[in-house]
């Protein structure tokens, strides 16, 4: 039986922000996009087992994800932007500020709504995970499991694209960070 997992990043080590404007919550994506992971917070076991079951490892060319790799002394054959999770747009604004946290949630809403200033588009993003499914599927063809250490968002569209090639999910741990889902086909 082929799988496809696909795993979030481990935890990001970014120093806590007080209330922020909307221009400085951009340098506070450029900060998370540039920061270390927390390895203690990984269920050691679980993401080792799929790590060392993988006959593929796949992750994005973002820190968070080739580190979560690297920190269980493992190597991906395929680091790809592809797979880089969808970016948040953010504006000049100044006079408001809000927790980063806060920014996160009201920029990816206004994200889904087609506000997507300096950022792909959502339609675009759904375009790019059309892609990283058609790779994954390719790449699993000839292997046993392939697994894809990626992000939050990026990863759920991928596993819609997945369903809708008949693949079927047998494991999900959730959204955090450090869990997975298992598909198959």
């Amino acid at each position: 039986m082929n799988t496809i997992t696909l795993m979030r990043h481990g935890t990001v080590d970014i120093k806590s922000y007080n209330n922020i404007s909307s221009k400085d919550f951009g340098l506070w994506i450029d900060a998370y996009n540039t920061s270390n992971i927390h390895s203690e917070n990984a269920n050691k076991s679980d993401v080792l087992k799929i790590l060392n079951s993988s006959d593929i490892i796949l992750c994005s060319n973002l820190k968070r994800s080739t580190e979560s790799v690297r920190i269980f002394a493992k190597r991906a054959s395929h680091i790809n932007k592809l797979f880089n999770e969808v970016e948040l747009p953010h504006s000049s604004w100044t006079m408001i500020k809000l927790k980063p946290s806060m920014w996160l949630i009201f920029f990816r809403i206004l994200w889904f709504m087609g506000y997507s200033k300096n950022v792909e588009s959502y339609d675009r993003a759904k375009k790019r995970a059309k892609l990283a499914t058609k790779m994954l599927i390719e790449l699993s063809n000839n292997s046993k499991s392939v697994t894809l250490m990626g992000h939050g968002l990026m990863n759920r569209l991928i596993v819609k694209e997945l369903l809708r090639c008949n693949y079927i999910k047998i494991k999900s741990t959730g959204n955090k960070n450090w869990s997975y889902s298992v598909l198959t086909r």
